[in-house]
């Protein structure tokens, strides 16, 4: 497959030397680690620019169809410019549509990108039976004017409303037909869809921005939409959600505790065990996608920029020496020392541990 060249020269330079040491471990083994790829991509797309994207694009299109090389497209889409998109969207489609040896994560690269082209194509996989295909088209979608697909979108959302399952990704896409009074419709759709299909509705939810934060922290706590699944990868969009809405950890941890107080509630007073569980279980789960840092598969997101070492005091530090009124106090205190969360929390502390060392040496580089 042809590859992408600069210009000029015709040949790749002034890359970031992460990006040149990544190139080279892909060459020199090319069944490296996905976790050891992704790694570099985060620091690439982070402090690389369209040179660096278009290395590592190159690089990709030599195998499209190796997992391994369909995640240099991150920090592709992220370090690319416009004309770029253009080099990518002449590889990647053959007569208007995309060739099929290449991943759908192409159509997000290309929204991500501004790349307006193949509107019609995105719009018309949206309803796809191709869970991939759906959510990328969707995705690249929300980084693109839709005004001209309002009746399609809105006449598909129609078709499938209050299903349990549906293009997962479609109610996403809400906010292009309808304002934020469409909110409760979503809200009332958690309660018969299927909990695989979960993360379509908050993002949908979410894309109204500001005034729904409450509604998300009320999703966030309720244990009948389950966002504390990992199976279902729910969790993980809840997180890049919070920052849509201005919801941080620090509310959250404050929520949970006012409705935990030390000493325990007794009868009428006393929550729910099940309600405790989940809501702690949820914010556990929440804590460990910010640790691993996943970069926000929406450009225009606002970032969650919570300190490590604030949230640590929070959930661990007590305020006295004398009760232990911290997050695994509370959960000790209300079901028990032996539960399952007290390990989980323990196996976080660890984990927020060695966070708090890196970001106290990110601060000081700053300075």
């Amino acid at each position: 497959m042809e590859g992408i060249e600069d210009r000029e020269t015709g040949e790749i330079s002034n890359m970031i030397q992460t990006t040149k040491e990544l190139i080279h471990r892909l060459e020199a083994d090319p069944r490296t680690d996905s976790a050891i790829i992704t790694a570099y991509c985060r620091i690439i797309s982070i402090y690389g620019d369209d040179e660096d994207a278009r290395a590592l694009f190159r690089v990709f299109a030599e195998d499209p169809s190796d997992y391994r090389r369909v995640l240099l497209l991150d920090p592709v889409m992220r370090c690319g410019g416009l004309e770029l998109a253009e080099d990518i969207a002449r590889v990647s489609f053959d007569q208007g549509s995309l060739r099929e040896d290449m991943p759908s994560d192409i159509l997000h690269v290309l929204g991500y990108m501004g790349y307006e082209k193949y509107m019609d194509y995105m719009a018309a996989c949206v309803c796809e039976d191709d869970w991939d295909l759906s959510k990328d088209a969707c995705l690249g979608l929300l980084h693109l004017p839709c005004q001209a697909y309002r009746e399609r979108f809105e006449s598909e959302w129609n078709k499938v409303a209050g299903q349990p399952l549906f293009p997962e990704f479609l109610p996403a896409l809400s906010y292009t037909f309808a304002d934020e009074r469409i909110v409760p419709k979503l809200m009332s759709w958690g309660k018969t869809a299927s909990t695989d299909c979960n993360a379509g509705l908050l993002l949908g939810i979410s894309m109204f921005g500001p005034s729904q934060k409450e509604r998300v922290r009320q999703i966030l706590m309720d244990p009948f939409w389950e966002l504390n699944s990992t199976g279902t990868g729910s969790h993980w969009w809840a997180y890049m959600c919070m920052p849509m809405t201005g919801l941080t950890f620090a509310e959250i941890i404050a929520d949970l505790k006012n409705r935990t107080p030390v000493g325990g509630g007794t009868g009428d007073h006393r929550p729910d065990e099940i309600w405790i569980g989940h809501g702690y279980h949820v914010l556990h789960d929440l804590i460990e996608v910010k640790l691993a840092g996943d970069p926000h598969p929406i450009k225009y997101a606002p970032q969650n920029t919570e300190k490590m070492i604030d949230l640590y005091r929070d959930l661990f530090q007590w305020s006295s020496s004398h009760e232990d009124d911290s997050v695994p106090g509370r959960i000790s205190a209300y079901l028990g020392y032996d539960h399952p969360l007290i390990d989980q929390y323990a196996g976080l502390r660890m984990k927020m541990e060695m966070a708090l060392q890196k970001e106290l040496e990110m601060d000081l580089m700053r300075k």
